[in-house]
């Protein structure tokens, strides 16, 4: 009692020390949120998570792609993302705008926007619907803001103005980009002068590589070319890359496997042959199968296009190995599969149907829509009325449908993809036919406006059986895999192990957003490895990666930031330039003492131990024989005025003395306008380069690789 009654005594004790843990770790889980990392700034302006997967959502909404897009499409949206900030703050700054008026004058204006006159031009007429997009506006205008058909809309129409705004951006450097006639005139008139010269040549493949190079050398050649390195490397793109090695271990089915498989195959054959067609249909998508529609047999993968071309309705198909079903198909097997099945029905069919189409869809397709199933009832009966008493379709198109785009004309479309195509099929090219949307969301109006020539079709059901390791194989693989990353320590270690083991070997050179390991898919956490900010560059990663029935030991080789490069992550790249930069000085310096007190080249020639090459009608844009295009020699020669031996030079591919004997030809003037126009053509290509040049004059803060 007397130790219950101290504790009562002290409990306020007690309660300030609870009290002090319950505020600490409210405000060390606050400071934590305070410190987590932005999604991304550029230049200073933040990026937010829920901005760049709203981006995301969009295009693939757009591009038809139902989520789990790639990496790389992400990385697309992220560069749509910089070139959008960059460009407006540029555009900005130069108070380029699209007023309102602009905006309506791409519409019904002079000067249509391209992406409206492909939306609302007439096929069969060719010509721009003026009166067709103004009624699309108007129906638009008259939608809730909320409306899929309105957002999307408004979407477009702010694509439109952006586009604009950079047309004129760019529009406005392109004029910049001018070649002056004086220069041009320089240019035609060294241009056309021609020379007769005989060339003595000291070629680099021919001399002898007895170069020695030096630290000193290297990091002289390293510290002079620092950005053409940069440039080599990144291509203008200055992503942080980082080289990865990685040793793969794939498992493979075993004998047992393979008669395991063929067991189960022999079962599923005995079982579909007595099965009638219902029965089969189920079995096939059970197994892993295949339930066509109609299609040509030569969409099949061989040995399986050859036996359906050949069979009627009811033929069964016995096992067979394929890599695929179909030759391009996706799902494609590394060590392929069993397949088997029946033949359902045979029918002549288009390959192609085009249709146009009145969609009058209501509150069940999209709840904003404000159209009651009554209503758009309604509209149905009205639209047919119309039609029966001899309204064109493109007209009640305009007047009864809420997608008017092209007049309501789908183009051509391969059978069996279109939700309503069957009907499409049954009826006649002219004909006009209603049906539900399903869901009752509505009704499609349609007419057939085109079908091609009918061929063979073939409706099948297929079962398949991929070949696979066994579990027990695959644990097996992955023990190697685990064994052999257990003895070594570092990258180099790996890889020189993986070489006297016989294990395969390969590398990449990833960025952030990469997908995965080249040739490797489902690799995404081995790409997060490698750019984790804890992992240096030679280690080696404590997880095994599994792709397919393949794991991956995987080690971190290299880091190379842009504008950090280092000497010895380039020596390897540096070695063959500088090489041939000593050569290059070793016979200059040559050529210099061979020449001292002579005139003649055919004695310079036969100092230097090489031949003389007569080369007539040298231009400065020309070749130098034998020797191809030699820029510096050539120019060396346009410059001179007067005839006698000029070099050493060095040039791309050796060192040239040259005996200039005549330099008084001159060919047909080139046309200054000519080389003025084609100049600025060439410095055109430089606008290409816009964006990263933006890009590197910006800090880029990029967290992505912790969101995604």
């Amino acid at each position: 009692m007397g130790i219950i009654g101290s504790i009562r005594k002290h409990s306020w004790i007690a309660v300030l020390i609870v009290g002090a843990a319950i505020i600490a770790f409210i405000i060390g889980d606050l400071n934590k949120g305070s410190k987590q990392k932005a999604f991304a700034k550029i230049d200073g302006d933040e990026v937010t998570y829920d901005y760049f997967n709203s981006r995301v959502t969009t295009l693939e909404e757009e591009q038809g792609i139902r989520g789990n897009a790639s990496y790389a499409f992400k990385e697309n949206v992220w560069q749509e993302i910089i070139q959008d900030r960059l460009l407006d703050k540029e555009m900005k700054a130069l108070g380029i705008v699209v007023t309102d008026a602009e905006v309506s004058d791409m519409y019904i204006g002079r000067f249509i926007h391209p992406y409206l006159q492909q939306q609302f031009t007439n096929p069969q007429t060719g010509v721009y619907d003026r009166m067709g997009i103004s009624n699309y506006v108007s129906q638009i205008d008259e939608m809730p803001d909320t409306s899929l058909a309105k957002v999307q809309w408004l979407r477009f129409q702010e694509r439109i103005r952006d586009d604009r705004k950079r047309s004129k951006y760019f529009a406005m450097l392109q004029t910049g980009m001018y070649m002056p006639n004086a220069i041009a005139a320089k240019i035609a008139e060294i241009s056309s002068k021609q020379s007769d010269v005989r060339v003595a040549s000291l070629l680099y493949s021919q001399a002898a590589s007895d170069v020695e190079l030096t630290d000193a050398d290297y990091q002289q050649y390293f510290n002079a070319h620092k950005k053409e390195l940069n440039r080599d490397v990144f291509q203008m793109d200055n992503r942080e890359q980082r080289e990865v090695v990685y040793a793969v271990f794939t498992a493979q089915p075993s004998q047992s496997d393979m008669a395991e498989i063929q067991g189960e195959v022999n079962e599923w054959w005995e079982q579909m042959q007595t099965m009638d067609e219902p029965a089969i249909i189920d079995f096939a998508n059970i197994h892993g199968g295949y339930d066509s529609i109609y299609v040509k047999s030569d969409i099949f993968s061989a040995p399986l296009d050859t036996v359906i071309k050949g069979s009627h309705a009811g033929s069964m198909i016995s096992p067979m190995v394929v890599n695929s079903l179909t030759k391009e198909g996706s799902n494609r097997y590394t060590y392929g599969m069993f397949v088997m099945g029946r033949v359902l029905k045979t029918e002549m069919r288009p390959d192609s149907v085009r249709a146009s189409v009145i969609f009058i869809p209501n509150n069940n397709y999209n709840p904003n829509l404000g159209r009651t199933v009554e209503a758009a009832d309604h509209l149905r009966d009205s639209a047919m009325a119309a039609i029966r008493s001899g309204m064109p379709f493109e007209e009640a198109v305009r007047q009864f449908s809420i997608d008017t785009t092209n007049g309501g004309d789908l183009d051509w479309r391969l059978d069996g993809t279109l939700i309503f195509g069957e009907e499409v099929v049954r009826h006649n090219v002219g004909e006009v036919f209603e049906q539900e949307i399903p869901g009752k969301a509505g009704h499609y109006i349609v007419k057939v406006t085109g079908k091609t020539t009918p061929t063979l079709k073939y409706r099948v059901a297929l079962a398949c059986k991929p070949i696979t390791p066994s579990t027990d194989t695959e644990r097996d693989v992955r023990d190697r895999a685990n064994q052999f990353a257990s003895q070594f320590s570092t990258c180099e270690a790996m890889t020189e192990g993986a070489q006297s083991q016989n294990v395969q070997l390969r590398s990449a050179l990833l960025i952030s957003m990469s997908d995965s390991l080249t040739g490797y898919g489902n690799t995404r956490d081995a790409v997060r490895w490698a750019f984790n900010e804890k992992t240096t560059a030679g280690s080696i990663s404590g997880e095994i990666y599994n792709s397919d029935y393949s794991y991956i030991v995987c080690g971190l080789r290299e880091i190379y930031v842009p504008n950090k490069l280092t000497l010895e992550q380039m020596r390897t790249v540096i070695e063959p330039r500088l090489r041939i930069e000593k050569l290059g000085q070793q016979l200059v310096a040559k050529a210099e003492e061979i020449m001292k007190g002579k005139n003649d080249i055919n004695a310079i020639a036969a100092a230097m131990n090489t031949t003389v090459d007569t080369v007539t009608g040298v231009s400065f844009n020309g070749y130098l024989g034998r020797n191809g295009m030699e820029p510096k020699a050539t120019a060396a020669i346009a410059a001179k005025k007067d005839t006698g031996i000029i070099g050493p030079i060095q040039g791309a591919s050796g060192v040239y003395v040259i005996s200039v004997d005549n330099n008084s030809t001159k060919a047909e003037p080139a046309n200054t306008e000519a080389i003025r126009n084609r100049y600025e053509n060439i410095s055109m290509n430089a606008l290409s380069f816009i964006i990263p040049v933006l890009q590197n004059r910006v800090k880029i803060v990029d967290n992505r690789l912790m969101y995604l």
